[in-house]
């Protein structure tokens, strides 16, 4: 399942750039329609059971504008098990958002966990958040 799993990551690299084209129709048939089935997007928030998160990555992806966004990924780690699988990556582009006028970077660290269901990936969860330089706590 190694070799469908490559296909399936390429596959969603594809459906991610047209998501941040404010296009989630490759993006939400990758995502299982579990009830356990969660996301703490990048956007922040929580969603647990595709009844929230389905709207949800609609939501998401319309928050972006159409600008021919590419999104390269650095995976810093991939495994893959029998029926469960996960990377952690560097996401990155530039992105136009519905709120801002200018073009915005899109530095995302993300954590992605995916199951086999009926012999296709799909998408468990994923946790998205900026990538910030490392600093040390601040006091009171």
């Amino acid at each position: 399942m190694n070799q469908d799993f490559e296909s399936f990551l390429r596959r969603f690299e594809e459906a991610n750039t047209a998501f941040v084209n404010g296009d989630p129709s490759l993006w939400l048939p990758l995502v299982s329609h579990s009830e356990q089935t969660s996301i703490f997007g990048g956007f922040g928030g929580q969603e647990v059971g595709w009844s929230e998160i389905g709207p949800r990555y609609g939501w998401a992806s319309s928050q972006f504008v159409p600008s021919g966004a590419k999104i390269e990924f650095e995976y810093l780690v991939k495994h893959v098990g029998a029926d469960t699988a996960y990377t952690v990556a560097i996401e990155r582009g530039t992105v136009r958002h519905v709120t801002q006028p200018d073009p915005v970077p899109h530095l995302l660290r993300t954590t992605m966990v995916f199951r086999a269901e009926d012999g296709a990936w799909k998408i468990a969860h994923r946790h998205a958040d900026p990538l910030n330089p490392t600093s040390a706590p601040s006091g009171p």
